[in-house]
């Protein structure tokens, strides 16, 4: 959510505050029904897998099937619309979310959100995060009109993306303590009542790990209301502090390294961990809670080498820079080449990763 717009109708932002979301089991044929002839469905391969084509037929709808989150390629995707105002329906993972984000904010249509996992939190968040320059951006703000969490759908993803949910909620560990460094030097202010909320919040998610890492309905209920809590504050801070830092730019950093993206809650799961270790912030904590949500987050999951993590953590001073990211422990750390060897070595050496079925 960093970089959220300026001078924001207050309507508008009571509205993102208290999202519109329904969970419950069958809600998405009965929702999808429900809708006005010609809505447009914005999806990915795997879900669209997933979907009656019926649903699809009788109602005229239009699909178009996204894999990038560059700007170029959100502009043509809104240049293919139909013409008309009937809605645009994202269903799938943040790429598709964020694609349909971007369709609703450019020509005003009404939103409605089906994550098809829980694996980010682009349901609930409402500005639209866009591939720009090398790095990530946030671009406008949209709330959407219904957010449908139907069980049917999610649980047949793999379990793994759907354990990962719990990555943007574990940051929460590490972007507070971003925050306060920010605030201590200066560069923003900080909001103790929104900061203690955050963190009873994370100790929700530490108790229901268990349910998380089942993939329990409980565990994917917990996640996506959490995921609209942290964005609320966010919303109320102006800032995504309450939940986003090092770890965060860690990644955007990483993915920039290898050329690639990861499973998300994976890779800010290894950025939770390696920046908690940096700030001398209880690293023990998120590896916990990622070991109960049965995530592993170790380079090897993920498909990248140690070489291309130490070149992301060398090189994270110049990136935060460059991005006009906002103040963290990167500001603080020595990032030089013997200090990040022995950061991996302290992080992965110790094999902490769960054995996950």
């Amino acid at each position: 959510m960093t970089g959220m717009p300026d001078r924001l109708d207050p309507d508008l932002v009571r509205r993102a505050a208290n999202p519109p979301l329904r969970i419950g089991r069958g809600l998405l044929p009965a929702t999808l029904r429900a809708l006005p002839r010609g809505w447009s469905l914005v999806t990915q391969v795997e879900p669209l897998a997933h979907l009656d084509p019926a649903l699809l037929e009788t109602a005229g709808a239009t699909t178009h099937v996204v894999d990038s989150l560059a700007v170029d390629a959100l502009d043509r995707l809104v240049a293919e619309l139909p013409p008309g105002n009937a809605p645009v329906v994202g269903l799938g993972g943040g790429i598709a979310l964020d694609a349909a984000k971007w369709c609703a904010w450019r020509t005003g249509r009404p939103l409605v959100l089906v994550p098809g996992v829980v694996s980010v939190d682009a349901a609930v968040t409402n500005t639209v995060a866009v591939r720009e320059a090398g790095g990530v951006v946030y671009r406008g703000f949209v709330v959407a009109d219904a957010i449908v969490l139907d069980p049917d759908l999610v649980t047949r993803a793999p379990a793994r993306l759907n354990r990962a949910g719990v990555g943007d909620l574990l940051s929460i560990h590490t972007g507070l303590q971003d925050w306060r460094l920010g605030a201590a030097a200066g560069t923003i202010a900080f909001d103790d009542e929104i900061a203690g909320t955050a963190a009873a919040v994370l100790d929700r998610v530490e108790a229901l790990a268990p349910e998380i890492g089942a993939v329990s309905d409980a565990g994917l209920d917990g996640v996506l209301r959490a995921y609209a809590e942290v964005n609320a504050l966010c919303l109320r801070a102006g800032h995504s502090g309450p939940e986003e830092g090092s770890e965060h730019y860690f990644g955007y950093h990483l993915e920039q390294v290898a050329g690639r993206s990861f499973v998300h809650g994976e890779l800010i799961g290894l950025g939770t961990v390696l920046m908690a270790a940096l700030q001398g912030n209880d690293p023990d904590r998120p590896r916990r809670i990622l070991a109960a949500s049965r995530v592993d987050w170790s380079p090897a999951a993920l498909g990248v080498d140690r070489a291309a993590v130490r070149e992301a953590l060398a090189g994270l001073p110049a990136f935060v820079r460059a991005q006009g990211l906002p103040h963290s422990v990167i500001e603080h750390a020595d990032l030089g080449p013997a200090a990040v060897d022995a950061l991996l070595v302290r992080v992965l050496d110790p094999a902490p990763h769960p054995t996950l079925a």
